[in-house]
């Protein structure tokens, strides 16, 4: 991550970000005291989410009378939100049939949401071995929001001394290492939107590239498969970063080491990127599933 605090010698440890609870006293309204249940019903969203649900019962393929007749709907109404969903590839129309079925986005979303907890599971899992190899090392299991990176979890190294960042920290991610790693997965055009909002709420008075060179950059992590920072972002401080992608490439989360830059730690240089990779390669076929790996 490159950009954070030496801290003394500790027992080797782990935290993760705390998720905010609900709670009936935080004076938020709920969704359903905002819109009445029929308004609700009726409204575009929820027609959709009914012609969704339709799929679980039943029959795998289901024909426009057949939803318009199940729902209630009219035949008008089915035709708009199903020509909407095949568009947006939650469902698939079968050529020969010409009925419809699930599509791969609802299978994405099912597997994106077992791999939520699975993941922070699993990364704290790889990663605690692998800092447990390098005394000087401290491990992270980041996000990308738009175009900050978010620290989720931290795996402190068993020392001397190393590298401490609290989960939850948010950073420019053009702006470090790990960053750079996830924004290399994004297409081009993502990218430079997301930067480019970014730059313009601010750096906090740090340098910026041109997009050029920061795509020659993004280039290279794409090409070697992991992300490095000899000290550039914060002196002394060396950091080795690694994607973990989805099943269509694009980057879900990274995984990140930081580590006092020393004669005693030159070999991380090597040795990182491909424990981090390795780390990487295993989680993504857990939560991709066979079909990924194979």
């Amino acid at each position: 991550m490159s950009t954070g605090r030496a801290e003394p010698p500790s027992a080797p440890a782990k935290k993760k970000a705390a998720r905010p609870a609900a709670s009936d006293n935080d004076g938020a309204r709920s969704i359903l005291d905002i819109a009445p249940e029929d308004e609700a019903r009726n409204s575009t969203v929820d027609r959709a989410l009914r012609v969704l649900e339709a799929f679980l019962v039943g029959e795998p393929q289901l024909g426009v009378l057949e939803l318009s007749r199940q729902l209630d709907l009219d035949k008008s109404v089915i035709h708009r939100i199903l020509a909407t969903l095949v568009r947006r590839r939650f469902i698939e129309q079968d050529p020969a049939s010409r009925r419809y079925q699930i599509g791969l986005r609802v299978w994405e979303l099912g597997q994106r949401y077992l791999a939520g907890d699975q993941l922070e599971d699993l990364a704290e899992r790889e990663l605690t071995k692998v800092v447990g190899r390098h005394a000087y090392a401290s491990a992270y299991l980041a996000t990308l929001d738009g175009a900050d990176v978010v620290v989720v979890t931290t795996v402190r190294g068993p020392g001397p001394i190393n590298v401490y960042i609290d989960p939850g920290t948010r950073l420019a991610a053009e702006l470090t290492a790990t960053g750079r790693a996830l924004l290399a997965y994004l297409s081009d055009v993502q990218m430079a939107r997301a930067v480019n909002k970014r730059r313009r709420a601010g750096l906090g008075g740090r340098p910026s590239v041109a997009l050029s060179e920061l795509r020659k950059e993004l280039a290279l992590i794409r090409r070697t498969g992991f992300s490095i920072s000899r000290g550039e972002y914060v002196p002394g401080i060396g950091t080795v970063a690694v994607a973990i992608r989805g099943t269509s490439g694009e980057p879900i989360a990274a995984l990140s080491i930081d580590f006092l830059i020393a004669p005693e730690t030159e070999d991380l240089w090597t040795e990182l990127p491909v424990e981090l990779q390795a780390s990487a390669e295993e989680i993504e076929r857990v939560i991709n599933g066979p079909a990924h790996s194979a």
